[in-house]
């Protein structure tokens, strides 16, 4: 695995386990917002459509990467170059309240090091959140379905903890291999 994509939910922990995979397969990670969002004159502002759409074409052309990030818009592009992809399909409240964690652990604070470049909690975001299964979900497993690429679907942070555990062992050097093959899948969850 040399190219990641790392989706799912505001909340659902894609920054962490991006960092996280990124320390332990010694890949570049590239976090979306950082890139989506710039600074004029000391205020963010969203690209433009033409903007992004130039500037994660040339993420995704990088040789080596983690990307963490949604942005459902560049996701087919973003899927087409990935050689493995990541969705933290957690359940709602447990996004809503990785949210609350966030903005708990740095109070306001943008944080570019960490990947945390707006921990702002406002109702637009809370009901993107809540209707991000109903909504956004069905699209991403057609997206994913269709990539032809390595797919892992994690639901819990369980789940997230032992992939970790997982890649851990392979990435040391008497491994003799960068990552195990038997836990990725092609195969998406139906809808629901």
């Amino acid at each position: 695995m040399e190219r990641i994509a790392v989706i799912g939910c505001g909340g659902s922990g894609k920054t962490t386990l991006s960092r996280r995979l990124g320390g332990l397969l010694e890949l570049p990670v590239i976090h979306t917002d950082g890139h989506y969002w710039r600074e004029v004159d000391g205020v963010r502002i969203e690209s433009t459509p033409e903007q992004w759409r130039d500037t994660h074409r040339e993420l995704v052309a990088g040789r080596r990467w983690v990307i963490d990030g949604m942005k459902l818009g560049a996701l087919e592009e973003r899927l087409a170059a990935a050689d493995t992809a990541i969705f933290l399909d957690l359940p709602t409240m447990t996004c809503l309240w990785g949210i609350v964690r966030r903005r708990l652990r740095f109070r306001g604070q943008n944080r570019p090091e960490l990947g945390v470049y707006d921990d702002r909690i406002s109702w637009p975001f809370i009901a993107w959140v809540s209707s991000f299964r109903r909504r956004q979900r069905p699209r991403i497993l057609q997206l994913l379905a269709a990539s032809g690429r390595d797919v892992i679907v994690l639901r819990s942070r369980r789940e997230v903890a032992a992939l970790l555990a997982r890649v851990a062992p392979a990435t040391h050097p008497s491994a003799g291999t960068k990552l195990p093959t038997d836990w990725t899948s092609t195969a998406c969850p139906p809808a629901r």
